[in-house]
């Protein structure tokens, strides 16, 4: 078959329909965190916030606040963008819309990353959003302590958001094989819960991580604010390098649907 559809023309017909309120309400939602965390964290009683310190390992409050901004960075960029990926391909096959979507005079590797590329671009504007917001936060309350600049903290919630951008894209190479979204959510929870439990794990069991230096260094949140000056250039370098990846990505997984039975 011949194409009569370029890949920018689908591209923009799918960014005209691509879901907008959910993001920016998300959005909203994750600055809203930042604020709260920034007015209500330095009330909590002095034991609550040693506690937190000694279990991450952080140097003043600052550490405090800004770890609890990156979680506020990670968990509604990564989830607003999934609620999203999902319709990519797994709930037009459920809805049985895949085979009349494919039927357009698209290739399916431009089909699926037309369909997933807005997604990805939304999910990385909220996580931006919330990383300035965070900076911004850190920067108004400079008595909190030194260990963690502004644009430190911006490099982390960046590397977060890349780093969400990547999980998203690589599992529609998961969802095309996956013909339930119960199925397809359970499996994005487990990728999400396999980024987070190494820093529950630092706070509950840290023994864990005895004689395993590059593991602590490398799977923990924290380690976002203890190497803050790298990732003030690091972190935005990483969230410009996600997008051709993830472009490569989803366009993998196109390939993949094309090649399999599995409609």
């Amino acid at each position: 078959m011949t194409d009569t559809l370029g890949f920018s023309g689908h591209l923009r017909r799918e960014w005209r329909f691509a879901p907008r309120r959910g993001p920016i309400v998300m959005m909203l939602v994750g600055v809203g965190c930042v604020a709260f965390n920034h007015l209500v964290l330095p009330l909590f009683p002095e034991r609550a916030i040693a506690f937190m310190r000694a279990g991450f390992r952080l140097e003043d409050m600052a550490g405090v606040l800004a770890l609890n901004d990156l979680m506020g960075v990670y968990f509604p960029t990564f989830f607003v963008g999934l609620a999203s990926s999902l319709g990519v391909v797994l709930l037009a096959r459920e809805e049985h819309r895949l085979e009349l979507l494919l039927a357009k005079p698209v290739r399916t590797a431009d089909f699926v990353a037309a369909r997933a590329l807005p997604v990805l671009a939304w999910t990385a504007a909220v996580g931006v959003g919330i990383s300035a917001a965070m900076a911004v936060a850190l920067a108004l309350q400079g008595e909190v302590g030194r260990s963690v600049s502004p644009v430190g903290a911006l490099g982390g919630g960046l590397f977060l958001t890349a780093l969400a951008v990547v999980l998203l894209a690589a599992l529609q190479i998961a969802f095309v094989r996956i013909r339930d979204p119960f199925t397809g959510l359970l499996v994005a929870c487990g990728v999400w819960l396999g980024t987070s439990v190494p820093t529950a794990v630092l706070l509950y069991r840290p023994d864990a991580f005895a004689g395993h230096p590059v593991a602590l260094h490398n799977l923990v949140m924290p380690s976002l604010l203890w190497h803050e000056a790298t990732l003030g250039w690091l972190g935005p370098l990483c969230l410009l390098a996600s997008l051709p990846l993830a472009v490569a990505l989803a366009r993998t997984a196109g390939a993949w649907l094309e090649r399999s039975d599995a409609l």
